[in-house]
C-alpha cells in the first residue's frame, strides 16, 4: 500500500511540475508531425546535434534523394556527404541505411504503419532492434510522428533535469529513466501531453537547468528541486560556519 501512495504522490508532483513549466515557458509548438519513417530518419540523424543543423541535414536528404527508398539504396558515402554537418555523421550514415533496410526486410516495404496497432511497449521494443535505435529515437518515432503514441521522449536536457529533481539517479540512462518515470505520469495524458511535457523539460534544461552550473534563482521548480534545496542548505551551513 505504501508503494502505491508514493506513486500517487510522485504523479501529483510531476503534474505540478508540468503546470509550473507551462506557466513559466508557455505552451511549446505546435510542431508538424512527420510520417513515421521521416520521423525515424530525423531522430536517427539528430542526436547530440543542434536542431537547425539536423533539420538542414534532413532537408538535404529530401532534396538530394527525393524519397527514403533512394536513401536506403544509396551508398553510405553519399548519405554521409549530405549529413556530414551533424555530430557523429560517420556513424549515423551507415546506421541510417541499415535501419531503412531492416524496416524494408521486416515489412516488405519501407513503412512503419504496422506499428499503429502495437502497444507502446511492443512498438518501442521493435524499433530498438533496428541498428542505432535506442529509447530516445524509438520514443520520438512513436510520439512525434503521425503515429502519436503515448511515449515519453527523454533527451540529455530532460534527463539532466530528472536527475537534479531527484526522480532518477545520477548514473541513470535514458532507457532506465523512461522505465522509472513513465508509470508516474498521469494515465489521462494524451500523446500530445507527453510531447508537451518533454518540450517543457527540454527548454528548462537548455535555458535554466543547464549543463555545468544551473541558474537556480530563475527556475520555476526551485522549491521542489532536490538539488536546489541541497545546495541551498550547503550555502546556509557555509554561511553559519563563517559567522561562528
Amino acid at each position: 500500500m505504501q508503494l502505491l501512495l508514493n506513486l500517487d504522490d510522485r504523479t501529483h508532483e510531476l503534474t505540478d511540475i508540468h503546470q509550473r513549466l507551462k506557466r513559466h515557458f508557455g505552451l511549446q509548438g505546435p510542431y508538424r508531425a512527420l510520417d513515421p519513417v521521416s520521423q525515424l530518419v530525423m531522430a536517427l540523424i539528430g542526436g547530440k546535434t543542434r536542431g537547425e543543423v539536423s533539420l538542414s541535414a534532413f532537408e538535404g536528404l529530401v532534396a538530394r534523394f527525393g524519397h527514403w527508398e533512394a536513401v536506403r539504396d544509396a551508398p553510405v558515402a553519399e548519405i554521409y556527404e549530405v549529413i556530414r554537418g551533424v555530430t557523429f555523421a560517420e556513424l549515423k550514415a551507415p546506421r541510417l541505411k541499415a535501419s531503412l533496410l531492416a524496416v524494408t526486410r521486416a515489412h516488405g516495404a519501407l513503412t512503419l504503419s504496422p506499428l499503429e496497432d502495437m502497444a507502446v511497449c511492443d512498438a518501442l521494443a521493435w524499433l530498438e532492434r533496428l541498428p542505432g535505435v535506442g529509447r530516445k529515437v524509438a520514443a520520438a518515432t512513436l510520439n512525434f510522428s503521425t503515429l502519436r503514441k503515448a511515449a515519453l521522449v527523454i533527451d540529455s536536457h530532460h534527463l539532466r533535469v530528472l536527475r537534479r529533481l531527484g526522480y532518477v539517479g545520477p548514473r541513470t540512462g535514458i532507457a532506465q529513466a523512461y522505465d522509472l518515470v513513465m508509470p508516474l505520469l498521469p494515465e489521462s495524458w494524451t500523446a500530445r501531453d507527453f510531447d508537451q511535457h518533454h518540450q517543457l523539460m527540454k527548454v528548462l534544461g537548455q535555458e535554466i537547468c543547464r549543463n555545468g552550473v544551473p541558474i537556480c534563482e530563475r527556475c520555476p521548480l526551485r522549491s521542489v528541486c532536490a538539488t536546489a534545496q541541497r545546495d541551498g542548505r550547503r550555502r546556509h551551513d557555509a554561511g553559519q560556519r563563517r559567522q561562528a
